[in-house]
């Protein structure tokens, strides 16, 4: 789920093997597994009726799915008149500007780590922009963003527009928030690292090399790679 909707902030899921009822949560800093229960047994019957009920009837932003960004399906054509021509989803900033989503131009395969998905979005003007949505470590959490102030300026180098922490419930998103929210606990093992969610907006948005039409487009494409490094 998470590699085939990397906007999702956490899932969560269950598995029955052997009468065993297990309880999975994964987020992008790592995956928790349940005790397992005999579903004929004891509580067992109990816990997998909320189980079922859990997946049906829980609102989806308590199964991980992000409030801030819809990724439409066949269920919702045409009930979004405001977004752009032939927009996939939309997203919204923390002064909850919308953005159309036009292209998912890259995703991460990864189930754990910074999940980075790049999105073409257009914003209510209709200016084009490439839109980086993933989750970072606190000391990386704005490593990013300084390094694009200080290439400002230079030539065939992508410009920052805007960034900022995606927040939830008035707070910043963060895998450790989450799993508190969830009773799940603090976590003091090593292998743990809270992880930001953050997004960043960048200008121009370019075409992926697999869509360049000829062999000069893309020799272009590498020759301005050339002189934006030279600087």
């Amino acid at each position: 789920m998470l590699r085939e909707q990397p906007w999702r902030r956490f899932v969560v899921g269950f598995s029955i093997c052997a009468n065993q009822l297990r309880a999975h949560y994964f987020d992008r800093s790592g995956l928790i597994i349940s005790h397992p229960f005999h579903i004929h047994q004891n509580m067992g019957p109990v816990l997998l009726t909320e189980m079922l009920g859990t997946l049906t009837l829980s609102d989806i932003h308590h199964l991980g799915f992000d409030p801030t960004i819809h990724m439409c399906n066949t269920a919702c054509t045409g009930t979004h008149p405001n977004l752009a021509h032939e927009a996939k989803g939309w997203m919204k900033d923390n002064h909850d500007k919308t953005y159309s989503i036009m292209e998912v131009l890259w995703k991460s395969h990864g189930l754990f780590c910074r999940g980075t998905v790049c999105y073409c979005v257009v914003d209510e003007a209709g200016n084009q922009y490439a839109l980086k949505d993933c989750w970072v470590t606190e000391e990386k959490r704005m490593h990013e963003t300084t390094i694009l102030e200080m290439v400002k300026g230079i030539p065939n180098v992508v410009q920052l527009v805007d960034h900022w922490d995606v927040y939830y419930e008035g707070e910043p998103d963060s895998t450790a928030r989450i799993c508190s929210q969830y009773d799940i606990g603090h976590r003091d093992d090593l292998m743990f690292r809270n992880r930001f969610h953050r997004r960043i907006l960048l200008s121009p948005c370019g075409e992926p090399l697999s869509k360049f039409s000829s062999r000069r487009e893309l020799l272009t494409a590498f020759h301005a790679f050339v002189v934006g490094e030279s600087y």
